[in-house]
């Protein structure tokens, strides 16, 4: 017996209900942001059932439905977008832990992080403050005209290098 395409798409959301929830997991990092990412997908892939083709691979074609609303959320969510980010700097505020025992004695400034960063060699900083600007690596990777694995290992790299830097504040 032949299911109904509602029926079709439907089983197959439930067949592949884990394995979206570990690629959501994969993308955000986060149990909460995973969940609403795993459920946004699941409305848009009920919303567009009658794009999806039978006999074609219906894990491949949700997971493109996941990545692009991934893409598009953190597009939204990214506070600067801009191709020259030398002359980019997040917000002060945003260095500050906001906890009741935060002191400046505690604390470094913007200014001193900044300069921590821009002390680290240019071909790891670029990528670095593309990054903490809301860049995905993807989008480095393409900006810089680098394979993805360099734009990380240059983030990674710099990590430390801040790590290091800032090693006697707390």
């Amino acid at each position: 017996m032949l299911m109904s395409g509602n029926d079709y798409i439907t089983s197959q959301i439930l067949l592949s209900q884990t394995w979206l929830f570990k690629l959501a997991y994969n993308l955000t990092l986060d149990l909460d942001d995973a969940k609403d990412l795993l459920q946004e997908t699941v409305l848009k892939i009920l919303d567009n059932k009658n794009r999806f083709t039978h006999g074609t691979n219906f894990q491949g074609w949700s997971s493109v439905i996941m990545k692009n609303i991934f893409i598009n959320q953190c597009r939204r969510s990214a506070k600067i977008k801009s191709t020259d980010t030398e002359n980019e700097y997040p917000r002060k505020d945003s260095f500050h832990d906001k906890t009741s025992d935060s002191t400046p004695e505690n604390n470094l400034s913007a200014h001193e992080i900044l300069s921590k960063i821009n002390n680290c060699p240019i071909d790891h900083c670029r990528p670095f403050r593309m990054f903490i600007a809301g860049y995905s690596y993807k989008e480095i990777a393409d900006k810089l005209a680098l394979p993805i694995g360099t734009v990380k290992s240059r983030i990674f790299a710099a990590r430390k290098m801040l790590q290091a830097a800032l090693s006697g504040y707390k």
